[in-house]
């Protein structure tokens, strides 16, 4: 037999046959699942900013997850984010100007049947809501929603009544002339003061979670193999 002749005679395949059965191990999805994350955020401007005339935009940045913890039947997912508002101050020259919150950190539990301790999970999270909401008193309102008719607040039931009297704002702009007399020009600046400042405001954020839990299984390939590979993720 010539050269060629034993090079077709060889059988190339040996696994199996010539081996046996090989044991190989698999990442299997043991379950996946999916939560909704809200947060209310109060944020406060710093003394050392200038209050809020009107808010530009609120965002939220740096979403991260820190850690992902699998208890019996559940994954505890941990993580942080930051809060930047953009907001035009209360100054004659109207300046631009930013307040955040770093590392404001969240908790989310996501129940997954068949999770057990020392197996391996997996999240990640977007974004996707964001909103804020100020004092109706505040001028800040006035150019979100465009007039106080909009305030459905019951603290803000009285804010006729804040109309008709000089407060601590109007004291800055006010003179004797208008405490004593209230004329028709004090009316109109009584109306044009009742758009305060604000130095707070509330944020709404709404996140989206999802985890999954996964483990190692062995099957054997090959032969007479006993342990199929598995069609159906165990758990």
């Amino acid at each position: 037999m010539d050269e060629k002749d034993t090079r077709l005679g060889y059988n190339q395949c040996t696994l199996g046959t010539e081996t046996g059965p090989q044991t190989i191990i698999v990442r299997q999805v043991i379950g996946a699942a999916e939560e909704q994350k809200v947060l209310d955020i109060h944020v406060v401007v710093p003394d050392r900013k200038p209050a809020i005339e009107q808010i530009v935009d609120v965002f939220v940045k740096d979403v991260c997850i820190d850690c992902v913890d699998v208890i019996h039947n559940k994954v505890i997912v941990r993580g942080e984010f930051e809060i930047k508002a953009i907001y035009v101050a209360y100054l004659p020259d109207q300046p631009v100007h930013a307040v955040e919150i770093r590392h404001f950190k969240w908790t989310q539990d996501i129940e997954i049947p068949g999770a057990r301790r020392g197996m391996d999970a997996d999240a990640n999270v977007i974004v996707e809501f964001v909103d804020y909401d100020v004092d109706c008193h505040s001028r800040a309102y006035k150019y979100k929603y465009g007039d106080y008719d909009n305030c459905n607040d019951g603290n803000c039931n009285d804010h006729h009544h804040h109309h008709d009297d000089c407060d601590d704002d109007c004291d800055d702009d006010c003179d004797d002339h208008c405490d004593d007399h209230h004329d028709d020009d004090c009316d109109d600046h009584h109306h044009h003061h009742h758009h305060r400042w604000t130095r707070d405001f509330d944020v709404s954020v709404v996140l989206k979670i999802v985890a999954k839990v996964m483990a190692d299984r062995q099957v054997q390939i090959g032969g007479n193999a006993t342990m199929p590979m598995p069609t159906q993720p165990k758990g």
